[in-house]
């Protein structure tokens, strides 16, 4: 099966990750990707065609963004021609990376920080390597990696009537 944000359980390998795990042993690799030349229909049709709803956008095998389905959709109304756009007119710039040598612990950090549904995993070059999902990470991941310290949870809030 073919690598997909939406689905990474159909992606990544099924061997439990070790204790020392980083990135790059539990990350998904892309089938796809677009330069920031290609047109808002070819986003589409790898949409379409992998199953995806997340697409890096590639310079000379550097990331530069990602274009993302929900993005391509609110755009319609307001560009007729969308469709003849690069990508790079719905591209997101700021996405989070993890070096590929990035344990577990910090993966959970840059989802949680970012508030993001995927990291983007990077080699020490900035070449893309492939994507840890939540999902996929709260499956592979030891407990601990995703348990949160009690010292880092905030006191619930007390509300009086």
């Amino acid at each position: 099966m073919l690598a997909s944000p939406s689905n990474p359980t159909e992606n990544a390998s099924s061997s439990p990750p070790t204790p020392t795990a980083a990135a790059a042993d539990v990350m998904t690799p892309f089938s796809r990707t677009c330069s920031p030349f290609s047109t808002v229909t070819e986003a589409a049709l790898i949409f379409r065609d992998e199953n995806t709803d997340m697409i890096p956008i590639v310079d000379a095998g550097k990331l530069v963004g990602v274009v993302v389905d929900r993005d391509v959709a609110l755009a319609v109304p307001d560009v007729p021609d969308l469709g003849q756009q690069p990508v790079t007119s719905v591209m997101a710039k700021n996405v989070p990376t993890v070096a590929a040598d990035a344990g577990l612990d910090e993966v959970a950090q840059a989802l949680v920080e970012t508030s993001s549904r995927w990291v983007l995993v990077v080699d020490a070059e900035g070449n893309l390597l492939g994507f840890v999902s939540r999902d996929e990470l709260a499956r592979r991941a030891p407990i601990e990696a995703a348990l949160v310290p009690a010292n880092d949870l905030e006191p619930p809030e007390v509300v009086q009537s």
